[in-house]
C-alpha cells in the first residue's frame, strides 16, 4: 500500500462473510468523514463505497448498513451518556460488488471487473474512495475523442484539430456523491433499448427533455447525425425543445400536429395517407373482429385495389356479385315469396346499368305468389342475371392501393354481397358495427389526416426521418434532428394507429438504407401504456405487434426505442424485456414494482426497496450504459416541458367571480 493509500485509511475489515465484510471504523472518526488531501470524503452512506487493498489491486464493496457499540461503562448522568457516544465503537456493512486494477503504467487510471473471486485477510485496512476511481466504476474514463478532420496530414503526436466527439453524456448529480456527475456511455444507452419508468409527476419527461438538450447542447462537433422521434401524446415537449436551435444553430427541429387550432408558425399540418396503411393497421382503425369481420376487410381493400382507377369496371363487379347473390336466393330459398322480396331489395338496392332494377317485375314475378307468369319469364329472368355475371371474376390477392376515401363503405358493402352470394345470410349483421365505423371516418375530424394529397411513399419516408434528396444526383441530406409529433389532440385509437403506421414505415425506411445500421434512430414513445399495452382482449389486432419485432430485431438495423411510461405492469412483456437500459423514478405501486422485478432479474431486491421513496426529479438508474445501479438527481430541463404539477392553493384562493379563462 502506498503512502497516499495509508492517509486515506478509516478502518479495518473486523468480519467476512460469503456476502459481506464488517469494517470497524478508526477511534478517532466521530462524523463519518475525513478530511482528505484534495477534499472532505464522506464514507457512511448507504449505497456510498469504500476500498480495500488487496496485493496489486482494490476489492470494491457497497455500503449496506451502519451501526454502532456502545461501551460497557457505567454514566453517572444523562449527558455524560450522550457525550460518550464519540467514543463508542462504530461499523460498517459492506457487499463486495468488484474489483479495481491500476493501469499499467497509469497509476491513477483503473479498470473495473465485476464479481469478486477473493477475499480480504482479517483486518485489511478500508479506504474511503476518490473521484478517480469513480469514474472507473462507472465507466466515465474517456468522455471525449477528437476528431481528425484531416487524418493523412496529422500525426498522433501533432494534431491541432478541436473537434471533439462526445462518448459521454452526465444525466444528473450524484445523490450519495456531492456534486459528482453521473454519466452514462452514449453508445450502450442511445444503441440499446431504454426505458424510463415511474408513477406520473414523478420527473419522466423532465429525464427525457434535459437528455436530449444535453446532447443538442454540445458546443463543439454537435450530436447533428442523431435522429430523434418523438410520439408527444399529452402535448408536453415543443416548449421543452423550443430553445435548442437558438443555442445550436445545427439542431433543426420539425413539430407535427394533428389539430389546425394548435398550428404556428414552427410547425406542419400532420398528414398520413390512408393508402400507406396496411391490413392490419386498417383492421386496428376499424377494429375488426378477427373471424368475421377482417375477411369481409380483406376483400373490401382488394376489391378497391381491383377497382380504383377503374370506374367502366367497377358497375360490372358490383352487378356481377349482386346476380349472383340473387341466383343464390332463387335456387337456395324454400319459399318463392320470400325470395322474391329479397331478390326485389337487392335490385332495388344495388342494380345498375344493364342489370335492371325492375328485373322480377318486368318478368311478370307475382309477390304475391312467389311466380312467373309462364316458365319462358322466368329462363328470361334467369338469363338476364347470368348475363351479368362474369365466368373469371375472381377477388385478387390482398394489396392496399391508393383509393377514395369516401368509397371505403361501398367497397366494404360490396364484400359483404360477395359473401351473402355463397348463402352466408347473416354476414351483414355480423359486420353492421363495421360498416357504421368506416362511414364515420369520413366524417371525423379527428381523422381529417388521412385525407392527404397523393405523395411518393419514399419521399414521405426521408420526410419522416428528417432527411431530403439533393436536386443533382442520388445523394440524400440531414436535414432534421428532432421530429415530434404531437398527438395530444387526438384519442387513444387515433394515437394508436398514428403511432403505428409510422413506426411500421420508419422501420421499413430504415432497413432499405445502405451501409446497414449506419442511421440509427431514437424512437421516443412517451405514456407507452397507451398504444403498446399487453390487454389480452386486444390480441387479435396485430398492428401493434410492430413495437414487438422492433424490440425484437430493431437493434440490428439502427431502430432503437426509448419507452417512458407510468404503468410498465400494463407494457408489453416483450418490448419491455429487450430494455437493456432503465431510469426508473418513484414507483409505488407493488404490482409495476413485481414485474420490474420479473423482466429484470438481474436487480437485487436491495435496489426495488429504493424505488417507492425516490424524491421527485430523482431516478435510479441501472443496465448496460453504467456499471452499477446509481440514485441520481437528473439535470434540471431548461426549458421544462408543459408538464408542471397544479398550483392548487394558487388557483382556488381567488376574488369571487374572477375571469376563469377566456374562450378560443
Amino acid at each position: 500500500m502506498n503512502k497516499e493509500d495509508k492517509q486515506r485509511v478509516i478502518g479495518k475489515v473486523v468480519a467476512i462473510n460469503s456476502d459481506r465484510f464488517t469494517i470497524e471504523l478508526l477511534s478517532g472518526i466521530d462524523n463519518f468523514n475525513v478530511n482528505g488531501f484534495d477534499d472532505i470524503h464522506y464514507f457512511a452512506q448507504l449505497n456510498s463505497y469504500v476500498i480495500l487493498p488487496y496485493q496489486n489491486y482494490y476489492i470494491v464493496a457497497e455500503v449496506a448498513g451502519v451501526r454502532e457499540k456502545d461501551l460497557n461503562v457505567p454514566f453517572s448522568n444523562p449527558t455524560e451518556q450522550f457525550l460518550s457516544k464519540v467514543k463508542s465503537g462504530k461499523y460498517l456493512e459492506v457487499l463486495p460488488i468488484g474489483t479495481l486494477k491500476p493501469q499499467d503504467n497509469e497509476p491513477n487510471i483503473y479498470d473495473f471487473d465485476f464479481g469478486v473471486s477473493v477475499y480480504p485477510a482479517l483486518y485489511t485496512d478500508t479506504l474511503y474512495i476518490k473521484e478517480a476511481e469513480l469514474d472507473a466504476i462507472f465507466n466515465v474514463k474517456n468522455q471525449e475523442q477528437i476528431v481528425c478532420d484531416k487524418p493523412k496530414e496529422h500525426t498522433k503526436e501533432k494534431c491541432d484539430c478541436k473537434n471533439n466527439r462526445y462518448l459521454t453524456l452526465s444525466i444528473g448529480k450524484s445523490t450519495i456523491f456531492p456534486d459528482y456527475d453521473v454519466k452514462v456511455d452514449i453508445d450502450k444507452f442511445f444503441g440499446n433499448h431504454a426505458a424510463i419508468l415511474g408513477n406520473t409527476g414523478s420527473g419522466k419527461s423532465c429525464t427525457i427533455s434535459s437528455m436530449i438538450q444535453g446532447l443538442c447542447k454540445f458546443n463543439s462537433y454537435s450530436a447533428t447525425g442523431s435522429t430523434f422521434i418523438l410520439f408527444d401524446v399529452n402535448g408536453e415537449y415543443q416548449q421543452a425543445f423550443s430553445e435548442l436551435t437558438k443555442c445550436n444553430e445545427d439542431i433543426s427541429i420539425t413539430h407535427y400536429t394533428l389539430d389546425d387550432e394548435s398550428l404556428t408558425e414552427t410547425s406542419e399540418l400532420f398528414k398520413l395517407p390512408h393508402w400507406f396503411m396496411n391490413f392490419d393497421e386498417w383492421s386496428l382503425l376499424l377494429q375488426a373482429s378477427e373471424k368475421t369481420q377482417q375477411p369481409v376487410l380483406r376483400n373490401a381493400l382488394s376489391i378497391a385495389a381491383l377497382l380504383e382507377g377503374k370506374k367502366g369496371d367497377l358497375l360490372k363487379v358490383k352487378n356481377h356479385i349482386v346476380a349472383k347473390c340473387c341466383i343464390s336466393i332463387w335456387t337456395a330459398s324454400e319459399s318463392p315469396v320470400s325470395a322474391g322480396h329479397r331478390i326485389n331489395a337487392l335490385l332495388q338496392n344495388y342494380a345498375e346499368g344493364d342489370l335492371s332494377k325492375s328485373l322480377l317485375s318486368d318478368n311478370g314475378f307475382s309477390f304475391k305468389f312467389g311466380n312467373f307468369e309462364t316458365s319462358v319469364k322466368e329462363q328470361k329472368f334467369i338469363a338476364s342475371l347470368n348475363d351479368a355475371i362474369q365466368e373469371s371474376f375472381e377477388i385478387p390477392n390482398m394489396q392496399v392501393v391508393k383509393f377514395d376515401l369516401k368509397n371505403l363503405y361501398i367497397y366494404l358493402d360490396i364484400a359483404i354481397l360477395y359473401e351473402e352470394s355463397f348463402g352466408n345470410k347473416q354476414i351483414r349483421d355480423y359486420c353492421s358495427s363495421l360498416l357504421t365505423r368506416a362511414k364515420s371516418i369520413v366524417e371525423r375530424a379527428d381523422l381529417g389526416f388521412l385525407n392527404a394529397e397523393d405523395i411518393e411513399i419514399k419521399r414521405y419516408k426521408r420526410k419522416v426521418l428528417g432527411l431530403s434528396k439533393v436536386k443533382k444526383g442520388n445523394d440524400v441530406k440531414k436535414k432534421n434532428q428532432i421530429i415530434l409529433f404531437d398527438l395530444h389532440s387526438v384519442e387513444d385509437e387515433v394515437v394508436e394507429v398514428v403511432s403505428c403506421v409510422l413506426s411500421r414505415i420508419i422501420y421499413e425506411a430504415i432497413k432499405e438504407i445502405e451501409p446497414r445500421n449506419s442511421y440509427p434512430i431514437n424512437l421516443i414513445l412517451e405514456e407507452a401504456h397507451r398504444y403498446i399495452g399487453s390487454d389480452p382482449q386486444r390480441t387479435f389486432l396485430k398492428a401493434n405487434k410492430i413495437f414487438e419485432q422492433i424490440a425484437k430485431e430493431g437493434r440490428k438495423f439502427g431502430m432503437l426505442l426509448l419507452i417512458s411510461s407510468q404503468r410498465p405492469s400494463e407494457l408489453s412483456k416483450t418490448v419491455l424485456s429487450q430494455c437493456s437500459n432503465f431510469i426508473v423514478h418513484r414507483i409505488q405501486n407493488p404490482e409495476d414494482l413485481a414485474h420490474i422485478r420479473q423482466i429484470t432479474p438481474h436487480i437485487s431486491d436491495t435496489i426495488l426497496k429504493r424505488m417507492p421513496s425516490i424524491p421527485t426529479q430523482h431516478a435510479l438508474i441501472f443496465g448496460h450504459a453504467v456499471n452499477l445501479p446509481t440514485t441520481f438527481k437528473v439535470n434540471e430541463a431548461k426549458p421544462k416541458p408543459k408538464s408542471d404539477n397544479n398550483k392548487i392553493s394558487e388557483n382556488w384562493f381567488k376574488p369571487k367571480n374572477h375571469i376563469a379563462y377566456k374562450l378560443k
